[in-house]
């Protein structure tokens, strides 16, 4: 193990991004089986298929939580790559984990805050996650940089 990251901040990490990717894989699934639930599909194969109506546009509860998924996508990726890097550039195990624990609980709440139809509680704790991951990246070089000069 590299001698520069601990164990606890790694495993800190591997939690966080589990509970991250679950939360957006539920959104792919509940975006399925809304679109079931109303019978109501984007391709013509599937309303043949399950007896439904095809439509070319999504009803918008089917929007929204797709929208939701579509945005976990969008901020888990620069998020576990940030998170990554910190770790194996030795950062603080303390800070890594509020940098990890401020971005799990503001996906959370922002999905809660998309599907409850609260704008200022989603851009918000979207504006979060999006400084804890600029932040936890700048840090992340920061420390790297430092590990070259040395």
């Amino acid at each position: 193990m590299p001698r520069h990251w601990t164990p606890a901040l790694f495993a800190a990490f591997a939690v966080v991004c589990t509970l991250l990717v679950l939360k957006a894989q539920m959104r792919g699934a509940a975006t399925a089986a809304t679109r079931g639930k109303l019978k109501r599909y984007l391709n013509a194969e599937d309303a043949a298929w399950r007896g439904g109506t095809h439509v070319s546009r999504d009803d918008e509860s089917v929007q929204r939580i797709f929208r939701t998924h579509r945005n976990d996508l969008e901020n888990l990726l620069p998020f576990f790559i940030s998170g990554c890097l910190y770790i194996v550039s030795g950062g603080s195990e303390m800070l890594g984990e509020v940098y990890f624990a401020a971005f799990l609980l503001v996906r959370y709440a922002y999905s809660f805050a998309y599907l409850t139809q609260k704008p200022r509680l989603r851009r918000d704790t979207y504006t979060i996650g999006w400084l804890v991951t600029m932040v936890m990246g700048v840090h992340a070089a920061s420390n790297a940089v430092s590990m070259a000069l040395k």
